[in-house]
């Protein structure tokens, strides 16, 4: 149900998204290839507060048989609406990577965790 203000107005939802970027290894069981030492990765997820976005994220990476060696800092949080800036200014040379405004939105609203491109290391 959409929210109203005291005029009776339609209320936007705002979404914040936090962007965690974590140090990771694999485990047993991983997506990440067997060659690989590690890497750092960000996850993207909508929550009402950070804590509860790193316990998401954490959830996700365990999922995938991703270790967190780290939570790196800043943790930074945007909004849904800017997205399309965000990938555009920090990650000009990945866009195919992501998903579109529509498609991030509609992920964030629905509980899913994203990655950002993974950087490697042996």
């Amino acid at each position: 149900m959409p929210h109203h203000n005291k005029d009776g107005a339609r209320l936007m939802t705002v979404i914040k998204v936090y962007i965690i970027p974590f140090h990771v290894k694999r485990m047993d069981i991983s997506i990440m290839p067997l060659d690989i030492g590690g890497a750092y990765v960000s996850c993207y997820v909508a929550s009402d507060n950070y804590i509860n976005a790193i316990k998401l994220a954490l959830k996700k990476l365990n999922s995938d048989g991703l270790y967190p060696e780290e939570i790196l800092q800043p943790i930074n949080e945007i909004e849904v609406s800017s997205w399309g800036e965000y990938i555009h200014t920090t990650w000009p040379d990945h866009l195919d990577w992501f998903p579109n405004g529509i498609e991030f939105e509609l992920a964030m609203k629905s509980g899913c965790v994203l990655y950002s491109p993974f950087a490697y290391y042996d």
